[in-house]
């Protein structure tokens, strides 16, 4: 059994728990005492870190080591306001729209 195999096992095994520890516990099934629906939140929340955690592992298992570096885009320069060297007094011309839109 490969690596990723492993951890598509366990993470069938993590979801399937935990859909039946919720409906356990909402339910009080078995002689237990329902719980407060604060208390599954968390549990659910640690399910999903857990899960989290498994896909990183799983992307590593089936492509490998990732490096992902931030490109160092330069952001444009976007003040649209009028400047110096510019002619002034050009207006905009918008064509005919439908409706009732201002230009």
């Amino acid at each position: 059994m490969t690596e990723y195999e492993r951890l598509l096992d366990r993470m069938y095994f993590e979801i399937g728990s935990t859909l039946m520890d919720n409906d356990i516990c909402r339910k009080g099934i078995g002689g237990a005492i329902p719980q407060d629906e604060p208390s599954i939140l968390r549990s659910n929340r640690r399910t999903y870190m857990n899960l989290k955690i498994m896909m990183v592992r799983l992307e590593r298992a089936l492509y490998g080591e990732q490096h992902y570096e931030e490109a160092e885009t330069e952001i444009s320069y976007r003040d649209t306001r009028k400047s110096d060297n510019s002619k002034s007094g050009q207006t905009t011309s918008c064509g005919p729209r439908v409706g009732d839109f201002s230009c």
